[in-house]
């Protein structure tokens, strides 16, 4: 079927040209002409492409008596030119009769009446050399040397190529495998040129040769910049060639491809919504026209409300597009478009939505519409950074970003072109603006400052809650303590930080833990390490099998026999992984030493 739609689009543009050079033709017993009678043929209803078919076995027939009699009295003769009774009207007959054949799939009947015409004709046109290799452009039976054959009558007949010869000649050699790009940017001026000069007339076969270009290059080539060019040319010369179904497998191509920008990819969605929205109103006039048939179908027909760009992974990747472009006003477009229609990204994904729109927002360089988006729709699960440089999304099992979008943001506001105190006039404006304020924009501030290993502006952040309103949480108090320019210090004010985090009912989360643990390993501070230990088993909270280790190669080098038992202790009431290599060594350490340790051998 897609093929037969090819071929029925340079239907017009072919009658349009056998009309033109039948024009020379006199007029008198002119409806009695062969190509004539397959015009109309072809413009009547029913059975037209067949019966038209019918004039070529007539022609055949008439072949090979005229042969046969050739052979009989040896003279010379022209078969198509005695068929259809002048030279003038050789090539009409064979240009409307090609098309026919072409139609009709019958290709070989084709190769010899093209060959044929080559006999004959002492010169013919270049637009016969044209319709002939858009015909078989239209098949997979072509090969190379059918092309150089053809370039090779050209040449030495002297007949000059135009641009659609070029065109059809850039897509053949495409199509084999060749590349051919170094002819683009000539064909792409010269149909410019055309265009400007309003010379599209000559040219009938150009606009359909543009669009089979298109399609070839978007199938079987990689350079987005003469995808963009050709369509642009398309547009340019025949906007009503622009379909849905030429701007799809385009959108979903942009959408796939890393080097489209996803602007490209967002034009192609409008131009796409409103070539719907035309071809709608086409097919509801069209059905008011006619009688229905079936209600239920010309219902399905009208009601097309279904949006393009319904597949949830290639919206998803559209908007990762846009984030890793950082190109805001396409995230932004792509945002409302998912707004109006909320059945495309499933409730699980809408988090991801946000979080790469902040991501494009924080690569823009546009603070303040990250921190809205942060407040307003990033859910409080997903506000801070994650224990992996990247964003994965579960559900598809997918890479959308190889980056963190809270610690994206984080790194432009510390070293970006916005700063932690521009982060909280933004904040204090949305405040007295009557919005929400919450920890989850304060912490992003916080974690430029520990980025920074800044405590002061850490302070100013953290003092920032009271007077904005906002909750601190225990991240806010790990945030502090990271910040500090050692670990020593940091972990010096673990205890305070523990007691004013009781005092205002703060549980210690399991992201506290983990933290206050490992700046205490840093520190070598082995009392507030196990401190942190003892937290971790009262709650019932698993540690980190890499934090177990280096706490436990750090009692080893203290020759802590009793915290090693006692950690080891920890580890299995919470269920964490115990390294027998690290108590292996342990063990071989407090024997060098002569500790007692033989408990430990049965770990």
């Amino acid at each position: 079927m897609q093929k037969k739609g090819l071929v029925f689009m340079w239907r017009l543009s072919l009658v349009r040209r056998a009309a033109a050079v039948g024009g020379r033709v006199k007029s008198s017993g002119s409806a009695s002409l062969p190509y004539h009678r397959v015009l109309k043929m072809l413009h009547a209803e029913g059975e037209g492409l067949p019966a038209a078919g019918g004039v070529f076995e007539q022609f055949r027939a008439f072949y090979r008596q005229v042969m046969a009699d050739k052979a009989a009295s040896g003279r010379a003769v022209k078969p198509i030119e005695e068929f259809c009774g002048a030279s003038e009207d050789v090539e009409p007959f064979a240009l409307v009769m090609m098309k026919v054949l072409c139609d009709l799939q019958k290709m070989e009947d084709l190769r010899f009446l093209f060959a044929q015409c080559l006999l004959e004709l002492p010169s013919p046109s270049i637009e016969l050399f044209n319709v002939y290799l858009l015909a078989i452009s239209l098949t997979d039976s072509f090969n190379q040397y059918e092309i150089e054959n053809v370039v090779e009558v050209m040449r030495a007949r002297a007949i000059h190529p135009d641009v659609v010869t070029r065109l059809s000649l850039f897509m053949l050699y495409i199509r084999l495998g060749q590349d051919y790009s170094v002819w683009w940017p000539e064909i792409r001026d010269e149909v410019l040129s055309i265009e400007k000069s309003g010379q599209r007339g000559q040219y009938p076969l150009l606009e359909v040769r543009l669009q089979h270009c298109f399609q070839t290059i978007l199938r079987l080539h990689h350079d987005v910049t003469m995808i963009q060019e050709c369509f642009d040319l398309l547009k340019l010369v025949d906007p009503k060639r622009i379909s849905s179904r030429l701007l799809l497998p385009y959108m979903l191509l942009s959408a796939n491809n890393a080097a489209a920008p996803p602007a490209m990819t967002v034009q192609i969605v409008e131009l796409l919504e409103a070539t719907r929205k035309v071809e709608d109103k086409t097919s509801e006039c069209t059905s008011s026209r006619t009688v229905s048939e079936d209600a239920e179908t010309e219902r399905t027909n009208v009601d097309s409300t279904e949006p393009v760009l319904n597949n949830e992974l290639t919206a998803l990747k559209l908007m990762a597009k846009c984030a890793k472009w950082g190109d805001v006003a396409s995230a932004e477009y792509v945002r409302e478009y998912l707004r109006k229609h909320p059945g495309i990204i499933s409730p699980t994904n809408q988090p991801a939505v946000s979080l790469l729109f902040l991501e494009a927002a924080s690569r823009g360089a546009m603070l303040k519409e990250a921190l809205a988006v942060l407040e307003d729709e990033v859910p409080e699960t997903h506000c801070q950074p994650g224990p992996r440089p990247k964003m994965f999304l579960e559900s598809r099992k997918v890479t959308l970003l190889n980056a963190d979008p809270i610690m994206t943001l984080a790194r432009f506001v510390a070293f970006g072109e916005a700063s932690v105190e521009e982060g909280l006039a933004i904040l204090e404006e949305r405040r007295e603006a009557g919005g929400g304020v919450s920890h989850k924009s304060l912490n992003v501030l916080m974690e430029a400052a520990v980025l920074l290993k800044d405590e002061g502006k850490a302070s100013v952040v953290f003092a920032a809650f009271e007077g904005l309103g906002a909750e601190r949480t225990s991240r806010t108090f790990l945030l502090l303590l990271l910040s500090m320019p050692d670990a020593a210090s940091a972990t010096a004010r673990i205890p305070e930080v523990l007691a004013e985090m009781s005092d205002l009912g703060i549980e210690v989360s399991r992201d506290f833990l983990r933290g206050a643990l490992e700046l205490a390993i840093d520190a070598q501070d082995v009392f507030t390490a196990m401190q942190m230990v003892g937290y971790h088993e009262k709650r019932s909270i698993s540690i980190e099998s890499k934090l177990s280790i280096r706490l436990m190669r750090l009692l080893c080098l203290v020759a802590d026999v009793d915290s090693v038992r006692q950690l080891i202790a920890a580890l299995k009431a919470t269920e964490s992984p115990v390294d027998s290599r690290t108590v292996s060594l342990c063990v071989a350490t407090f024997n060098k030493w002569a500790i007692p340790c033989d408990d430990l051998k049965a770990v």
